[in-house]
């Protein structure tokens, strides 16, 4: 069974079974060890309007709607042509949307959206997070708000006894993540040509609904015990800390944000998870997701050597509730198939899949 889960832990000191690490990329072993390497290098371009800019003192407005139009206006670019550029990047955002960002009338929130805010910085040659600092200011309400209680409420609804999370995190299951609350989550699985899953790519933005996150815990439950290794690189975060529990086909990790979140703050982690050489076929994955998202996005590659005959995605209540909403999902010129479910409950979304002929 597949089954990750992300949870958004307190601020407190990771467990000692794993060692800390600096470094973006770490591998796990049965020993819990984790260590590992990473490239910091970065690619940064700039056109004609961040080369008039270079050099200018970042603005020192205090609304991330306040700097926008201050820098826009200091490169002396319009907001077509800013539109322009952002387009080259492939990046979609319309003048109308920038117009807003600018008049402080709505901020950037989506995924693709806080990429194009990470964008303009280059494109206005300002110092990166120079913008996308400001975004913090804002203070959302409602359901983006949620409570501990509330988190861990709707947590206790969807696990059945012995689901594979609690099985990996004990009472910790319904605690950890509780002053984080997830608007999306993306994430991209690939399958090797035993039919296993071989890595896990996964983008999650976050906000804080109390002051004082750190980090995010995410868990991924491995279908096969035999699994003799798992490595985790970090792409936007800092790998804090890695327990991989081989006995009971289990993945935790801890992946810092670099600083303590107020309440109403985002933050983005990117991160994979490879799996070590194995051959138990894998035949479905599910994502459990305690409270209602704005965006969740399953997309699976399968090996062009191993192709599944049926592939199905479907939802379920809880984690021993039976599934509904079936439906049948077809390959694409890529051998792949994806989930994006117009409306996001809680509850736990999958893709299943197998090569008989039968239904998964």
């Amino acid at each position: 069974m597949n089954q990750p889960d992300h949870l958004p832990a307190p601020d407190r000191t990771t467990e000692q079974s794993a060692h800390r690490t600096t470094d973006r990329s770490a591998y796990g072993t049965t020993d819990r060890s984790a260590y590992g390497t990473a490239d910091h290098s970065a690619h940064r371009t700039a056109d004609r309007a961040a080369d008039r800019t270079e050099g200018r003192p970042p603005p020192s407005r205090s609304t991330f709607g306040e700097a926008f139009r201050t820098a826009l206006k200091a490169s002396g670019l319009s907001l077509q042509r800013l539109h322009h550029h952002l387009g080259e990047r492939g990046v979609a955002v319309s003048p109308v949307t920038l117009s807003r960002w600018q008049r402080g009338r709505s901020q950037p929130e989506r995924r693709q959206s806080l990429r194009a805010v990470a964008e303009i910085e280059g494109i206005l040659g300002l110092p990166r997070g120079t913008l996308q600092t400001l975004l913090t200011s804002r203070r959302p309400r409602g359901r983006a708000m949620s409570t501990r209680g509330e988190t861990s409420e709707a947590l206790s609804r969807i696990l059945s006894p012995g689901a594979p999370l609690e099985v990996a995190l004990g009472a910790d299951a319904y605690r950890f993540n509780e002053h984080l609350v997830s608007l999306s989550v993306h994430e991209t699985l690939r399958l090797d040509a035993h039919g296993c899953i071989a890595r896990y790519a996964v983008s999650h933005v976050v906000r804080a609904t109390q002051d004082g996150a750190r980090r995010l815990t995410a868990h991924h439950n491995l279908d096969d015990i035999e699994t003799p290794s798992v490595q985790v690189t970090v792409q936007c975060g800092r790998l804090e800390a890695l327990r991989f529990r081989q006995e009971v086909g289990s993945a935790v990790f801890d992946i810092g944000f670099g600083r303590p979140l107020r309440r109403g703050d985002t933050a983005i982690v990117d991160y994979t998870l490879d799996v070590g050489p194995r051959w138990k076929p894998s035949d479905h994955h599910e994502r459990t997701l305690a409270v209602p998202v704005r965006q969740y996005l399953l997309h699976i590659f399968f090996h062009p050597e191993r192709l599944p005959s049926a592939v199905y995605g479907y939802y379920k209540q809880a984690s021993g509730a039976e599934r509904q909403d079936i439906r049948p999902l077809v390959l694409d010129a890529s051998h792949s198939v994806h989930i994006m479910p117009a409306k996001c409950s809680a509850g736990i979304y999958g893709i299943a899949w197998n090569r008989d002929g039968t239904d998964p």
